[in-house]
């Protein structure tokens, strides 16, 4: 989850030329990782921090050795398709041809308003309806690229609703956008829930946008087996976040086969580097680490949920395997409280009775929470 640099910005330029706006300079979104802010604010360094704002698996995949050439040399197409045959059984996708990958999820948040801007360009409704809350970054891309934003602020239960009343009225070209799980809140929808929004976003001529970047927990719940037979429904799929590998920078989109390909034209060669191919083909292949980490994950969980509701006032609100969602009066107070022992966790401005943690990792990062907890629960007996 990173804000947008300059080195991002000019290798999207090329997919903007159609697009006639100077976008606004708009203000960083706070996101999870900052570790280095959180050093600077309370004195310790950044090597020394537990960073838990993030849902980022803390047991990486094991990257494996890694010949020269792969550093030396352009990416091979064959390399890219051997990326692209191992993400499809992964995402349980019909045909490679459904399927294009980048240099990070947020890439494709970035690029797809102008990519689709341009597709709509002699469609006069710019108008994007985000489900929230949820991750920032999806607002602020479309409104960057000149579209008329809005975030509903929704309850889970009310959130397939929500999504299925402003399609069912929805002037042509409309995009919906629906992450799941939600981030931060956690809240899942079935994929029949989901692949009727995008049945209808087709009877509509509009679009659905479904951001499934926490969903490897749960493959299952995905929607993606069913993309062949959704027109304008386009899924988002994060490599970082369930393999722990998030500075790897790689992140796909599922979508008809046609609109991937044009995506892909817009992206242009090389964009994924040949190392992370390497790494991004061989995890996508493993399936016994895959089921080892789910395991691993939901137990961790549990025992997290165990950690925070024995030792706080604190309630579980929600979350998924790869992070957990709190509530209750303290939580400002909390964080500032495992700030000062090097613990970094996720605060939120829409709500400042909400927390977000990710799960600790090795024994030692497991005990640095638990004497940490222990201490705020003498502390406010």
């Amino acid at each position: 989850m990173q804000t947008t640099d300059s080195s991002l910005s000019i290798r999207l330029g090329p997919i903007m030329t159609n697009s006639h706006i100077t976008p606004k300079k708009q203000p960083p979104i706070n996101h999870g990782g900052a570790v280095d802010r959180a050093a600077n604010r309370y004195g310790i360094p950044t090597s020394d921090w537990l960073d838990l704002s993030t849902g980022i698996n803390p047991i990486a995949y094991p990257v494996p050795d890694i010949e020269n050439a792969h550093w030396q040399r352009l990416p091979l197409t064959a390399e890219l398709d051997g990326l692209k045959a191992a993400a499809k059984q992964y995402y349980t996708l019909p045909t490679t041809d459904h399927l294009i990958c980048a240099p990070g999820t947020q890439a494709l948040i970035q690029m797809i308003p102008f990519w689709l801007k341009d597709r709509m360009a002699d469609q006069a409704t710019k108008n994007v309806h985000v489900m929230g809350p949820t991750y920032g970054e999806h607002e602020r891309c479309w409104r960057r690229a000149g579209y008329h934003c809005q975030t509903h602020q929704t309850d889970p239960a009310d959130r397939i609703a929500k999504a299925t009343d402003i399609l069912s009225t929805a002037e042509t070209g409309t995009v919906v956008i629906l992450v799941n799980p939600n981030n931060p809140d956690g809240a899942m929808f079935a994929p029949d829930d989901i692949f009727k929004l995008g049945k209808l976003a087709d009877a509509r001529s509009c679009w659905l946008v479904v951001d499934e970047a926490f969903m490897d927990c749960q493959p299952d719940q995905s929607v993606c087996s069913q993309i062949d037979q959704l027109q304008n429904t386009v899924v988002l799929r994060s490599f970082g976040k369930f393999f722990g590998l998030a500075g790897a920078r790689l992140g796909c989109a599922v979508m008809d086969c046609n609109l991937a390909t044009d995506l892909e034209s817009r992206i242009g060669p090389w964009a994924i580097p040949g190392p992370t191919m390497v790494v991004g083909a061989q995890a996508f292949s493993d399936t016994h680490w895959q089921q080892q980490s789910r395991t691993r994950l939901t137990a961790d969980a549990a025992r997290l949920d165990d950690l925070i509701t024995k030792n706080s006032r604190l309630a579980l609100s929600g979350g998924t395997d790869l992070f957990r969602y709190y509530d209750g009066k303290d939580c400002v107070a909390l964080a500032d409280h495992l700030g000062h022992r090097g613990i970094l966790v996720r605060l939120f401005d829409h709500d400042a009775n909400k927390v977000r943690l990710g799960l600790p990792g090795t024994g030692i990062d497991w005990k640095r929470i638990e004497d940490a907890m222990a201490d705020w629960l003498n502390a406010n007996r």
